[in-house]
């Protein structure tokens, strides 16, 4: 694919496009930034995303607690092969095999493996949507990885879950959408507020402890090898992204300068070098 015929990424639309704000969609967009890969955006809104994948053929990758498909995104189209990813650590394989570029390698053959060992603290709690293992996977490593992280920030997501820039025309049925998936009679239910809130800001900044241990390995920083990223990064980075959207700006601030700031550090240095909107 060239410029004039660029990959063809679909991220969830929101008020705030053409900015990605949902993690695994997040991730995506930082690896294909990372890799300086030709692609333009269409964005679908998050209650037409079962038919427009559908619609593409792309499989489901997950499934919900009751066993049934869970058509999520990101997913990539490269037109010219004629070849649809629909998982944000499958599209990373993709664009490592397709811009095989030794500057910018997403799993570099020379890494210290550095982090690749990360078991999160809340890798036994149960999410309505159970996170995809992709084991076996090719860079089986990384996957492993992006599972435990993902567990971390997937158990203390409802910090955020209110405050998420759903589009205000279908925002109503998004929200009952989503608390029929996560068994709630309530979108309200996710509303944490008052000390159950300082409650749970207390356990994700005490479970985010061994991860930000990681990135004070090699000194300098910002990224786990210290001044070139892994894919590794990019999945923290995808979930960081996340929170610098949706997180209240006070609670940014301070979420900011937790464990020395570490997270701020990757945070602004992937925003700054890597975060590409279009």
């Amino acid at each position: 694919m060239t410029d004039a015929n660029p990959l063809i990424f679909y991220d969830i639309s929101s008020p705030i496009q053409p900015r990605s704000y949902a993690p695994n969609p997040s991730k995506a967009r930082l690896a294909l930034s990372f890799k300086r890969a030709p692609f333009t955006t269409t964005f679908v809104d998050i209650l037409d995303i079962n038919d427009v994948r559908k619609g593409l053929g792309c499989p489901a990758v997950r499934q919900l607690d009751d066993g049934s498909d869970f058509y999520t995104l990101p997913m990539l189209r490269d037109p010219v092969a004629g070849t649809i990813i629909g998982d944000s650590f499958e599209i990373a394989n993709y664009l490592e095999d397709t811009f095989p570029d030794a500057d910018r390698c997403l799993f570099p053959s020379n890494s210290t493996g550095t982090g690749l060992d990360y078991e999160s603290p809340n890798k036994d709690v149960a999410l309505y949507a159970p996170l995809t293992s992709n084991k076996g996977a090719k860079n089986e490593p990384y996957a492993r990885f992006n599972v435990h992280v993902d567990a971390t920030f997937s158990a203390h997501v409802v910090l955020v879950a209110q405050y998420m820039p759903f589009n205000p025309d279908t925002a109503n049925a998004v929200k009952a959408l989503f608390a029929q998936r996560a068994h709630l009679s309530s979108w309200d239910d996710v509303s944490i507020q008052g000390e159950a809130r300082e409650q749970l800001r207390a356990a994700f900044k005490a479970a985010l402890t061994s991860l930000a241990q990681l990135f004070t390995v090699n000194d300098g920083g910002p990224y786990l090898e210290g001044p070139r990223p892994n894919y590794a990064d990019l999945i923290v980075g995808g979930w960081l992204n996340m929170l610098g959207v949706t997180m209240p700006a006070e609670e940014w601030r301070d979420f900011r300068t937790w464990h020395g700031g570490v997270f701020a550090r990757l945070y602004d240095a992937l925003q700054e070098d890597y975060f590409v909107c279009k």
